[in-house]
């Protein structure tokens, strides 16, 4: 009869772990969202759109031929005319990107050099999603000022004031 018993209490803790949901595959959702951004926006990009939030609301919108180029970690802007004598315009200013994917969406600053030292002063700051060829991106210019509480915007609907929108469009 014990033996029944005990059989009977090993069928059913193989039967109740045969059915139980395989256990769930973490995969690695940095890559799968933003993944490493800086990677994502190597190449040259065409600027697609860009706008300014002014005072009181008014989106002001800009018209350019501008285009980026992220080598490693430098980022510059140049333009199709640049581009076509195949290399950067002459005297085109090179920052450097820093990325910090962990943020959601991502966020990013490009700086430059000040007096011929390291890139430590930012230009831009802001947040940046790449999606296959299209890489969208809400900025500032400089920084809030040492010990700054400004907010970092974490979606891409609403502008700030003072802040810029800009879509880029990867180059073939």
């Amino acid at each position: 009869m014990r033996n029944r018993l005990i059989a009977l209490a090993v069928l059913a803790v193989i039967g109740l772990t045969a059915f139980a949901p395989a256990p769930l595959i973490r995969n690695e959702r940095k890559r799968d969202r933003d993944g490493d951004v800086i990677d994502a926006l190597q190449g040259t990009w065409s600027v697609t759109e860009k706008v300014r939030m002014g005072p009181n609301g008014t989106l002001m919108k800009y018209s350019t031929a501008q285009k980026v180029c992220v080598e490693g970690e430098a980022w510059r802007f140049t333009s199709a005319a640049a581009l076509k004598g195949k290399g950067v315009a002459k005297g085109a200013v090179s920052y450097k990107i820093v990325a910090d994917p962990k943020r959601r969406p991502a966020e990013f600053r490009v700086k430059r050099a000040i007096g011929g030292g390291d890139a430590t002063t930012d230009y831009m700051v802001g947040i940046v999603h790449v999606t296959g060829s299209t890489a969208k991106m809400l900025y500032r210019l400089g920084t809030g000022g040492p010990g700054s509480k400004d907010e970092m915007p974490r979606d891409f609907d609403t502008i700030p004031e003072g802040w810029y929108s800009m879509t880029l469009s990867r180059d073939p």
